[in-house]
């Protein structure tokens, strides 16, 4: 068997535990297999590069401090959390300034981009709207992420747009599933406290972690599809 076919296994293994232990709460399984899933990722990512980035292992780091801060409930942790994929995301936005190329849309694109910035904009406003009352004395924080965040998705889409390659579709697919994953975790524990918040935030954040991997070692070639 091959190594990195080994490693899909595991992960397929090791990211169902996470989700099932989350939907089931058997907190005592998801603090020690929850924290196997981002070496996990880094092995993949390791025996499918050539060259390895020494940024994209921060950002990996910090996927992985950030599962420990939350998982051992240290003091603070919550806090930790948020500044580790704070940084992570800042961090993120080099790889869209990194593939910038100058800026050619044709009315349908101009037509699509202003449909988004009025939909990812309303939803942003309606996520805080509904958490900032609970967020109390950590509200710039939250604000903050939560800033960060909507313009990293704006870049993702930019990227996109301008470069229409299989690298650029995962780096957007990787944000849209970290916004997802972080609004469910946003209004689960300031809003309302759901499993189905919890199940959601589960499978979409191991799924942000392994399209980043595939941005990382996918090919910069232009998509077939010219318009997609």
């Amino acid at each position: 068997m091959k190594i990195r076919t080994l490693i899909k296994i595991l992960l397929l293994i090791t990211g169902g535990l996470c989700v099932l232990s989350t939907a089931m709460g058997w907190y005592d399984l998801q603090l020690y297999v929850k924290p196997t899933t981002v070496p996990l990722f880094f092995m993949l990512y390791w025996f499918n590069t050539k060259k390895v980035d020494s940024l994209f292992l921060v950002i990996l780091l910090l996927c992985f401090l950030g599962d420990i801060f939350l998982l051992t409930k240290i003091s603070n942790g919550f806090m930790y959390v948020l500044l580790s994929y704070m940084l992570c995301y800042l961090i993120l936005f080099y790889y869209v300034y990194k593939n910038h190329k100058p800026i050619d849309y044709d009315n349908a694109d101009i037509a699509y981009l202003v449909v988004f910035f009025v939909a990812w904009t309303y939803i942003t406003y309606e996520i805080y709207a509904a958490t900032q009352e609970a967020m109390g004395n950590i509200r710039p924080y939250g604000v903050a992420y939560l800033i960060i965040l909507y313009f990293l998705l704006i870049g993702a889409v930019f990227y996109y747009i301008n470069i229409r390659s299989t690298k650029s579709l995962w780096f957007l697919i990787a944000i849209l599933n970290f916004v997802i994953s972080d609004a469910c975790f946003a209004l689960n524990r300031f809003y309302i406290s759901s499993i189905h918040f919890e199940i959601i935030n589960s499978i979409y954040q191991l799924l942000a972690v392994f399209f980043l991997v595939q941005f990382k070692i996918s090919s910069p070639k232009p998509l077939k599809l010219k318009d997609l």
